[in-house]
């Protein structure tokens, strides 16, 4: 009727958003797909957000302490070595000959996993000690700086020569890095999520599927075929 606003949308809006026809065609088919079986879906997402919340729950929290160390010379040539030497004092601070009388601090406590960071044209270095216990991996990180400390001053060629390390920052407050609850949940909806709407369209794909012809049997055609005039 004239005067009527057609509520369809154009075509051209659609491809200004980088739209087609047949992509909003197989949008609605997928929803209405997911609708027709969102018991099925649901259920998928719940059974692996279930899996995972109970996954974290069972896991031992992780901490980690980070102490933070630098190089220092007066030397004019230290930052045009500092990328020689920053692994180096990492060695020198993975090193079991600094281990085990970091270890030998904490007594009959096991030393935390210790790990070092370095980075490029820079002279921090950053030690981390994780563990199961907080106060074990502060007093891991400190033991082992303690430890490469000692080992320097008592052997003047152990470093190189005019570097001094010392530490400007730490041993941190040990945080929570593993589990992740936040992250693991995050991640376990969007699989949860791929993982229904894949079980969905299977379901209603299965669903689709003709159902196999049943042909009579041979005797049953015989059977049925007429008789041929004037035979008994």
């Amino acid at each position: 009727m004239a005067g009527r606003r057609s509520r369809q949308v154009p075509l051209r809006s659609l491809a200004g958003w980088g739209l087609s026809a047949g992509t909003l065609v197989d949008l609605f088919d997928l929803i209405r797909t997911v609708w027709r079986h969102r018991v099925v879906a649901l259920a998928t997402i719940a059974a692996v957000m279930g899996a995972v919340s109970a996954y974290v729950v069972v896991q031992k929290p992780v901490y980690q302490s980070t102490e933070t160390l630098q190089l220092s010379s007066t030397d004019p040539a230290f930052l045009g070595e500092v990328n020689a030497l920053t692994p180096l004092y990492s060695a020198l601070l993975s090193a079991q000959q600094t281990l085990a009388p970091a270890q030998a601090q904490l007594g009959r406590t096991p030393l935390a996993s210790i790990a070092v960071r370095i980075f490029t044209d820079s002279p921090v270095i950053k030690l981390d000690a994780s563990g199961g216990s907080a106060a074990v991996v502060q007093r891991s990180a400190d033991a082992v700086v303690n430890a490469l400390s000692h080992r320097l001053s008592g052997q003047s060629k152990l470093g190189a020569p005019g570097v001094t390390l010392a530490v400007i920052d730490g041993p941190s407050r040990a945080d929570i890095v593993w589990p992740r609850p936040a992250l693991s949940l995050g991640v376990a909806a969007v699989v949860g999520v791929l993982l229904g709407l894949a079980i969905a369209w299977l379901a209603d794909a299965r669903q689709r599927i003709p159902a196999p012809a049943v042909l009579p049997a041979q005797g049953s055609a015989l059977a049925s075929r007429p008789r041929s005039p004037g035979r008994w």
